[in-house]
C-alpha cells in the first residue's frame, strides 16, 4: 500500500485533488476526509465583499449543500446552491450590521474555486479567536460534505466576559 498525493481527472471526468491510498490495476482507491477533519483544515478568510459575492455566485452553481447550525441537530436534507447562496448573503448582511462596516473578516472557505465547506462566524461570538483549533464555534457552516457531530461544539469555548470591573 502506498500513500501519494494525486491531482488529476478520473475516468468519470471529475477532477480529484487529494490523497490516494493505493494505485491498483483496477483503479484508484481514494481516502475520503471526514467532515471534522476538513473543518479543522486550512481555510481562507474573505475580507472584501466582492470576494463574498463571488463565493455566493460559485455556491449557487452547485446543489447539495447542508446548512449546519452548530447549536442545533445536524441536517439530513440538502438545499440547492441558490438557497445556500441566499443564506450566506443573509448572514453577511447581519455581520455588516453588527460590525457597522463595508467589509468582513467572518467568512472562511476551503477553496474559492471549488467550495466544499464555508464557515461563518458571528462578530459577537468571535472574541477568543477564529483559529483552526476550533476555539470558537462557527455561527453557521455550509457544506457539501455530509456533516457529522463535532465534539468541540459541545464544549464551552470562551469564558463569559465581565461587563464591569465589579461584576
Amino acid at each position: 500500500m502506498s500513500i501519494v498525493l494525486f491531482a488529476g481527472v478520473l475516468e468519470s471526468g471529475l477532477v480529484y485533488t487529494g490523497r490516494v491510498i493505493s494505485l491498483a490495476k483496477d483503479g484508484l482507491q481514494m481516502a475520503t476526509e471526514s467532515f471534522v477533519h476538513r473543518l479543522n483544515g486550512r481555510f481562507d478568510g474573505m475580507i472584501r465583499l466582492s470576494d463574498v459575492e463571488k463565493l455566493g455566485a460559485t455556491m449557487a452553481l452547485s446543489d447539495g449543500w447542508y446548512l449546519v447550525d452548530p447549536e442545533s441537530t445536524l441536517p439530513r436534507d440538502t438545499v440547492t446552491g441558490s438557497t445556500a447562496s441566499q443564506h450566506l448573503q443573509q448572514l453577511v448582511e447581519e455581520i455588516l450590521r453588527e460590525e457597522r462596516g463595508v467589509w468582513t473578516t467572518m467568512v472562511y472557505v476551503q477553496s474559492m474555486e471549488d467550495p466544499h465547506i464555508v464557515k461563518v462566524f458571528h462578530p459577537r461570538r468571535a472574541g477568543c479567536g477564529c483559529g483552526p483549533s476550533m476555539g470558537v464555534k462557527p455561527w453557521w457552516v455550509m457544506t457539501r460534505v455530509p456533516p457529522e457531530p463535532v465534539a468541540a461544539w459541545q464544549e464551552a469555548v470562551c469564558a463569559p466576559k465581565k461587563k464591569f470591573w465589579f461584576s
